[in-house]
């Protein structure tokens, strides 16, 4: 039955805003009329909105407030970047289910869940995954490159993250390098990158990114130091996730393929006028150093030049800065 449901979703989202018919849907999927209305039953007592209706069949009236593969299935139909998706009501993190399924997969993968119970950002800090507010999500991806380029990664994903969000508020959207992308002065998203690496090579890229999508204030742990802001908060209405979903995948596959196949160079411009670590002092931790400066540039490998209050050069592969 579970196999059929993916299935029926996938034909009704492709349908929408038309009604397909049960006997269109038996015959597509081989199977009886009975189970094709067993399956719309089951959807709706999970508060899928389908109309059914008498010599028109039935329709699928809004996406869900969980994720549901078959209509991702129809939505991301025309990306070649995920040929995998697996979704989950709740989980640890998306990160722990993905280096769990690398063991049997070979393909790249989205995985998706409505919930994290442990989900944590860069440094290992907790990251609040409240059910049904956000994009809980990773990525596991295939590219055939040399180690060497991996230090630009986040930086190109870190684009397509800030662009698909500045869609969605008339507020100035930002990046802190490498990866934590802004609303105003308060955190939006982080993200993780992982490496699976053998002495040949990279296996994969795993790229857990965390999203806060429609959390209100009393969403929030204000016992956290660091204030987190939602999209919801700087606009009128909910966001539909499933089609900010879908305008993510699509900033990310262009940025993805323009990772593989130029320099960033030809972004650092376009990186540096959405950065908001520009021109003010900020507090670097690098490992068990930890320093005041202000950034001076960005080479063309990503690293990051920081003049420090002592008159030192810093020249930064990765590390954490708190803004004043």
């Amino acid at each position: 039955m579970s196999k059929y449901r993916d299935q029926i979703l996938q034909l009704l989202a492709e349908a929408q805003p038309q009604y397909v018919s049960g006997q269109a849907i038996a015959n597509q999927l081989n199977i009886s009329r009975m189970t094709v209305k067993k399956v719309i039953d089951q959807l709706k007592s999970e508060h899928v909105s389908i109309d059914s209706v008498h010599n028109k069949g039935h329709r699928l009236n809004d996406y869900p407030t969980v994720w549901h593969k078959g209509i991702l299935q129809d939505l991301l139909k025309h990306q070649s970047l995920i040929e995998t998706i697996e979704t989950y009501e709740s989980v640890t993190s998306t990160q722990d289910i993905a280096k769990h399924l690398l063991i049997d997969h070979s393909e790249s993968m989205l995985i998706l869940s409505d919930e994290q119970t442990a989900g944590k950002g860069r440094f290992k800090r907790p990251w609040q995954s409240a059910k049904g507010k956000g994009i809980w999500m990773t990525l596991v991806l295939r590219p055939n490159i040399p180690f060497s380029m991996l230090t630009t990664f986040n930086l190109f994903i870190s684009l397509a993250i800030c662009h698909t969000i500045q869609q969605y508020t008339d507020e100035k959207v930002s990046i802190k390098w490498p990866n934590d992308i802004y609303i105003g002065n308060r955190k939006v998203c982080g993200f993780l990158t992982e490496m699976i690496a053998n002495a040949d090579g990279i296996e994969a890229v795993i790229c857990g990114i965390g999203i806060n999508v429609n959390q209100q204030s009393d969403d929030f742990d204000t016992s956290v130091p660091l204030q987190a802001t939602s999209i919801r908060q700087h606009r009128e209405t909910d966001v539909e996730r499933y089609i900010f979903l879908r305008n993510l995948i699509i900033q990310i596959e262009r940025r993805y393929q323009q990772f593989l196949t130029e320099p960033f160079s030809t972004i650092k411009d376009e990186y540096i006028a959405v950065s908001n670590i520009w021109n003010r002092r900020l507090r670097f931790t690098e490992g068990e150093k930890r320093f005041y400066g202000k950034v001076i540039r960005i080479d063309n490998d990503g690293f990051l030049y920081v003049l420090d209050e002592q008159g030192d050069i810093h020249r930064l592969m990765s590390a954490d800065i708190e803004l004043p």
